[in-house]
């Protein structure tokens, strides 16, 4: 038996504390898997042995005087996009391939406090700017359950990490969806938390609030442990406490009775596929077999809205830092973006975040009476690796990747709480991720009621088919 394959994040450090596995056991196993799956999942950009191991001895030290947390000595990943002292953190950038930070950014910090072995940097698209993940500085990232398509992005390294179970959970982050689509094309869960829940680290708030960093997960318990230990770290910039009892203890709680709507069609107006549609709407069926109200309701097309989402997540990628005399090295999506960004005045820029903020009010009201709201994660299947990217046409490659992206932006503008869980399934065993919605600082009982669904139509033991 493989215990990577086989166990959840909780049930490996169970395992730690009643001594029937070691931590440097486990973390030369999640180390060599990743180095045996690497050319064919694309989940890393660098493997950190050396640190690895140092905290793997740490972690044992913890385990063996009886101390420690639900996840101490789990392994688990760091995104390339977070600074990590004297490990490589290229950014899936070209322009940073070889820039070893001589610090640790909050999150990661966080992580090695809980006592998780991080074994590497799993890979992104260039600066997070992309709903795929196919960097110039590693190979792409592909869906474990299907080889010939994406994890999608930002965070798909991460996902694909956790789906192929080299590490059972794994840090990623989300400014338009970069937890949920993955999560989605990967068969696993991602949670984008409340917005001010966690810290943005170093580099602080993206001053629009839509970024964040979450968990990604094998399970719904698995996360919401990994965000336990996101939300200890120290609260600079953020507004939401993380509750009290934290949220593992959360997804025991059996709520009843509540409003659910279910709206399967995208804000961007791009078609849904009619099996993400139907992976919604058997959702609302469990759920209604719960005893959870269910109403079918409608998500209206807002472009007008998206335009003015893209120009702040272009304002983003153009507020990068790029070496000096290396700008020429960026992939054409990202040197799209930051013209666009270059073009636009500042009071362009603030009509677009008052247009934003304005959508995400009436989004808010028109779902208002909902305790949770179901809609698809992605509009399509995984897409196809190379299919999204369009080096000649940037434009149009943006343009792709929002009608692909669909409605995750919705919980970016309003901040509100959202997971995408592996609840539907082709019959070739491709994964349909559905999201679930919640108000902002209800992430607990998305917990819940993700926990519900999770008992009733599970998922773990759906492993990739063709992997080593």
């Amino acid at each position: 038996m493989n215990p990577l394959e086989e166990l959840t994040g909780l049930e490996l450090a169970a395992a730690f504390r009643r001594r029937e596995l070691g931590v440097e056991e486990m973390t030369d196993l999640a180390i060599s898997r990743a180095e045996q799956l690497e050319p064919v999942v694309g989940a890393f950009t660098t493997l950190a042995h050396s640190r690895a191991h140092g905290a793997a001895r740490a972690a044992q030290r913890i385990v063996d005087a009886g101390d420690g947390g639900p996840l101490t000595g789990v392994p688990t990943a760091i995104k390339d996009l977070e600074p990590t002292a004297g490990v490589l953190t290229t950014l899936g950038s070209a322009s940073y391939r070889d820039w070893i930070p001589d610090f640790d950014d909050t999150v990661v910090r966080a992580i090695d406090d809980a006592g998780l072995v991080w074994i590497g940097k799993t890979t992104v698209p260039e600066f997070g700017a992309a709903c795929y993940t196919e960097p110039e500085v590693a190979a792409p990232s592909r869906s474990p359950h299907a080889l010939e398509r994406s994890a999608a992005g930002s965070s798909g390294g991460a996902a694909a990490a956790v789906a192929a179970r080299i590490v059972p959970v794994a840090q990623g982050s989300d400014t338009a969806g970069s937890l949920r689509s993955p999560a989605s094309a990967c068969g696993v869960v991602g949670l984008k938390p409340s917005r001010g829940l966690l810290t943005g680290g170093l580099a602080g708030s993206d001053g629009f609030g839509l970024s964040t960093k979450g968990p990604i997960g094998l399970t719904v318990r698995d996360t919401a442990a990994l965000l336990d230990v996101l939300a200890s770290a120290p609260p600079v910039g953020t507004v939401h406490p993380a509750v009290r009892g934290g949220f593992l203890a959360a997804c025991d709680d059996q709520p009843g009775g509540l409003r659910i709507a279910v709206a399967t069609e995208s804000v961007s107006g791009g078609d849904v596929d009619p099996l993400v549609a139907a992976a919604c709407e058997e959702t609302g069926r469990q759920l209604a077999s719960l005893g959870h109200s269910v109403t079918a309701m409608t998500q209206p097309t807002d472009l007008e809205f998206v335009d003015a989402f893209t120009a702040l997540f272009s304002a983003l990628a153009g507020a990068k830092p790029v070496p000096a005399g290396k700008e020429v090295m960026l992939r054409p999506i990202v040197r799209h973006l930051r013209e666009r960004a270059a073009k636009t005045d500042s009071a362009t820029l603030g009509a677009a975040l008052m247009r934003v903020q304005a959508a995400a009010g009436a989004w808010a009201g028109r779902f208002g009476a909902a305790d949770i709201v179901v809609q698809p994660t992605i509009t399509q299947l995984p897409a196809v690796v190379g299919s999204l990217r369009n080096d000649h046409d940037p434009a149009a490659e943006l343009a792709a990747m929002t009608a692909f992206t669909g409605n995750t932006v919705l919980a970016n503008a309003t901040g509100f709480p959202a997971i995408s869980l592996p609840l539907g399934w082709t019959d070739g065993g491709v994964p349909i991720g559905v999201t679930l919605t919640a108000k902002w600082g209800m992430d607990s009982l998305l917990f819940a009621v993700s926990a519900q669904l999770e008992a009733a139509v599970p998922w773990r033991w759906r492993r990739p088919i063709g992997l080593p």
